[in-house]
Order: structure tokens, then C-alpha cells, then sequence
């Protein structure tokens, strides 16, 4: 990754994290919206209302009236606060993933122009020219691995080739690290998952068995419904970053395949224009 593009992937960190705190606040805000008024006193009868027990809900969350399934919204509001932060890592994902799309492949990591200019500098035996126009382009993540090799055009072929690798393996690294954000993000989205589930079946042991029959079982189907939506969403957002891992790479493989070969390219000129 060049070093240039250090203070873009820090900016979009920090988007990312005011995106996940936006994104619990708004829905927080909107669940507190949602939730019904408390009801009114009943007006005191001479002779007792009769009693009526609520429709329990039906299975994973159907509409006992209706029998439809809840929509996204309502059940992403079983969870909001969980299910917040984890859409919150979900759009950190996919920041990343356009920074690394556009960044990570052989058009910007080993220009096609970039190459067949040094490779004609090396040719003419130019390495001082072919050394500071690698430094005039640092963005490029080859250049700093061909202006090590011609630096050392005194060296011997087998010294040269090790100083590539040394450089490469250096440079590679630095890339690595930063497509491995992806892998922590979909190792972070499930636990938060897991998180929200435990949350939700405490919340269902701690209903009281003294209320209605109707009241109880509600109570129940809600937390119950809150940690599975966790679950859901956690698996949903790691799924999504190991899709996108896969993607970022195969680029990013590709490209410095064609790095490496380009500077044992260019190394191997220098080697055939001594002897």
C-alpha cells in the first residue's frame, strides 16, 4: 500500500466510527419513537370488566393477527443498540472495501507507464536517473522496491535479488495488514452478535412468571426475538467481510504477482547491460 494513502484509510477510520455512533443514536431515537404510550387508567366500574388474555405470539415472531413476518425495521428494533453498532461495522466494511477496490490492483501498485520507464532508464544504464524518478513517485508501491535495486546496481545478481525480496516482503507486509481489517471486522460483527443474544435471553429469564399469560408470553417472544436478531445481523455483516476479504485478495495477489515480476524484469536488465 503506498504511504500516501495512510491519511485517507485514518479519515475513513474515523468516518467509519462516526457512522457506527450516528447509526446507534438514530436508532435509538427511532425505537423510543415507536414504542407505544402508556395506557390510560381505566375509569373504576360498579361491576368488573371481563377479562381478556391477549393472542400470545406465534412462532419466530409471526403476527399472531395477521401472520405475517415482522418487517426489517421491526426487527431490527428488537436489538436496536446491538444492532446499531453492527450496522455500524457494516459501513466501515464497505468504506474499506471501496478504498481497497480502488487502490489495490496492478494500475495503481505497478503502472504500465511507470514500469517501461525505468526499464528504459535501466537499459541505458541510467540507475541515478532511474533512482530519483522512483523517489518523484513514491505513491507507486513498486517505486520504492526498484529505487533499492537500482541503488545497488553494484551488487552482485544473487545480493540484488535478496535486497528485492527483503524490500518486497517489507512493502507486502504493510499491505496485508491493512486488507486483514476486513477479517477482524467479520470476527468482531459475530461476537457483537452473540453479545446482543446473550443480552436478549437475560432479558428473557428476568420476565416475571407472575404477570398474564398473555403479557408474559409477549414479553418473552420480544427478548427472545431481540437476541436472534443480533445473531442474524452479526452472521449477515461477517459474511459480507469475508466476501469482501475474498475479493480484495484475489486483486491484491494479482497485483503484486506482476510487481514482483516487473522488478526481477528490471533487475535481470541491469545484470545483462554489465555483462
Amino acid at each position: 500500500m503506498p504511504t500516501g494513502h495512510l491519511g485517507f484509510f485514518r479519515h475513513f477510520g474515523r468516518l467509519g466510527v462516526t457512522a457506527a455512533l450516528a447509526a446507534v443514536l438514530v436508532s435509538t431515537t427511532l425505537w423510543a419513537q415507536s414504542a407505544p404510550p402508556a395506557p390510560a387508567p381505566a375509569p373504576v366500574s360498579a361491576t368488573p370488566a371481563p377479562r381478556t388474555v391477549a393472542p400470545a405470539p406465534g412462532p419466530a415472531g409471526i403476527n399472531p393477527d395477521t401472520g405475517q413476518l415482522p418487517t426489517f425495521e421491526e426487527f431490527f428494533k428488537t436489538n436496536p443498540i446491538i444492532n446499531s453498532i453492527i450496522a455500524g461495522l457494516s459501513v466501515i466494511a464497505v468504506a474499506f472495501f471501496l478504498v481497497f477496490l480502488f487502490t489495490l490492483h496492478t494500475g495503481r501498485m505497478m503502472p504500465s507507464d511507470f514500469g517501461d520507464d525505468v526499464t528504459r532508464l535501466v537499459a541505458s544504464r541510467r540507475y541515478a536517473d532511474a533512482a530519483e524518478y522512483c523517489r518523484r513517485h513514491r505513491r507507486i508501491f513498486a517505486a520504492s522496491i526498484i529505487q533499492r535495486c537500482v541503488e545497488n546496481s553494484d551488487k552482485s545478481h544473487a545480493t540484488l535479488l535478496n535486497i528485492i525480496d527483503a524490500e518486497g516482503k517489507r512493502r507486502a507486509e504493510l499491505v496485508w495488514n491493512r486488507v486483514s481489517y476486513l477479517l477482524d471486522l467479520s470476527n468482531i460483527a459475530p461476537m457483537l452478535g452473540l453479545l446482543g443474544t446473550v443480552l436478549g435471553m437475560i432479558q428473557a429469564f428476568e420476565v416475571s412468571p407472575s404477570q398474564s399469560t398473555g403479557l408474559h408470553s409477549k414479553l418473552l417472544a420480544q427478548s427472545i426475538g431481540g437476541a436472534m436478531s443480533a445473531t442474524f445481523f452479526g452472521l449477515g455483516v461477517a459474511i459480507l467481510c469475508v466476501v469482501f476479504y475474498s475479493v480484495i485478495k484475489t486483486r491484491t495477489t494479482k497485483a503484486l504477482s506482476e510487481v514482483e515480476r516487473v522488478v526481477h524484469q528490471i533487475a535481470d536488465h541491469m545484470k545483462r547491460g554489465e555483462a
